[in-house]
């Protein structure tokens, strides 16, 4: 979920570079596994080692500048004080402390200004630079927080989100070790902006569980999270079409007088109404074709497993998790925010009427809101969302 409420970063960044060189690929590996990044006086040094975050995922990035040097996809150049320098095949290493401000510019003209601790490293790809930055684990869940939940949440709600982030990060790097990368900064992964959102209660959240993992059957478990579950979290083979581990086989996510723990969330509940020329869209059939769309069979947790539309004289069936997918594509994720949704014809549109946001997979964001306010804490909450697994130090 993104973050409701902009947070005042205090730290300053220095522009100067303290270290500025050319790294040769190893085996067409970016070699990162010997940098680490050093703490603030008076912190504890996180013995794991640091995370390889690729930067702008999605985007075509041509020009990339950092603390006086530029980085030109188009010419294949680095420019800086000393001259221009062909890049090749090499990587260039930018580094600032505490931060290094980085503004990049993407082929449709966008330009991004953001600052990011450790180092970043950039190679030219084709015609794009691939980014990278290499970021302490810590740091990495401080920053994710602030783009995934508010500062002003309770605080057992942050300690559980931040232990799932550190979970998430964890597991994905273990099954990253061919790549470049162990996991991109957008909604593919988590998403990750750098330091220039973090509130001392995300900081807080980081520090207070720092290291703490969910772990199944000794290892990382592997954890999804979503907005708000509607009141049931969904199995994880909805999204994947494989058997479901038994700690993300979907819960019902009640207190005990049956009210959704999630209830308060903005799209709990929701009604929207979609025209015929975008339902089209979704399910390929011309609007002036398109009779009829119904829900034809649902999981056990309630959610759309295949939907059926009619048209042209044929009526045929779409997975439930392609059809979400496509009205997100389509309409944007407020429209129809969650696959737990009833359909109607009315006239010339589609009604919708649904709960919750999100695939509802694992632990609802919402939902541990609601639990902390309940009481309960952070470790509470993940045997909630994630039944029979413990939590450890990683």
């Amino acid at each position: 979920m993104p973050n409701d409420n902009a947070a005042t970063d205090d730290h300053t960044c220095e522009t100067s570079v303290h270290r500025r060189h050319f790294l040769t690929l190893t085996g067409g590996v970016l070699a990162f596994a010997s940098v680490r990044s050093h703490p603030a006086a008076g912190q504890p040094l996180d013995l794991q080692p640091p995370l390889r975050i690729r930067l702008f995922s999605g985007m075509d990035i041509v020009r990339l500048e950092a603390a006086g040097i530029t980085v030109d996809a188009a010419s294949g150049t680095m420019t800086a004080a000393g001259g221009t320098q062909v890049l090749g095949s090499q990587v260039v290493e930018l580094s600032a402390n505490p931060a290094v401000a980085v503004t990049a510019l993407t082929r449709d003209g966008t330009t991004l200004a953001r600052r990011y601790p450790g180092a970043v490293y950039v190679q030219l790809r084709a015609d794009a630079l691939q980014v990278v930055n290499l970021v302490d684990l810590e740091t990495y869940v401080a920053s994710v927080l602030s783009s995934e939940v508010s500062p002003n949440w309770p605080t057992e709600s942050l300690r559980a989100q931040a232990i799932v982030v550190r979970t998430y990060a964890t597991h994905a790097r273990l099954a990253a070790r061919v790549r470049d990368y162990d996991l991109s900064d957008d909604t593919s992964a988590q998403v990750y902006r750098g330091v220039d959102a973090l509130a001392p209660s995300l900081l807080g959240a980081a520090d207070d569980t720092r290291g703490q993992i969910v772990s199944a059957a000794g290892v990382p478990a592997e954890v999804f999270y979503s907005s708000s579950c509607g009141g049931h979290t969904a199995s994880s083979s909805e999204l994947s079409g494989l058997p479901a581990p038994s700690y993300l086989a979907g819960v019902w996510d009640l207190d005990p007088s049956g009210r959704a723990y999630c209830a308060n969330a903005p799209y709990f509940r929701w009604k929207n109404s979609v025209s015929a020329e975008a339902m089209s869209r979704i399910v390929g059939v011309p609007a002036d074709q398109l009779n009829g769309i119904a829900v034809a069979e649902r999981w056990p947790d309630g959610r759309v497993r295949t939907v059926s539309f009619s048209g042209a004289g044929t009526t045929t069936t779409m997975d439930g998790r392609t059809f979400y997918s496509r009205a997100l594509a389509q309409l944007g994720y407020k429209v129809i925010p969650s696959a737990l949704f009833e359909v109607s014809r009315d006239g010339a549109s589609f009604d919708f009427v649904g709960h919750g946001v999100g695939h509802g997979v694992g632990m609802c964001q919402w939902g541990a809101h609601g639990r902390a306010d309940a009481g309960m804490n952070a470790t509470q909450i993940l045997g909630a969302y994630f039944p029979g697994t413990t939590i450890v130090r990683g």
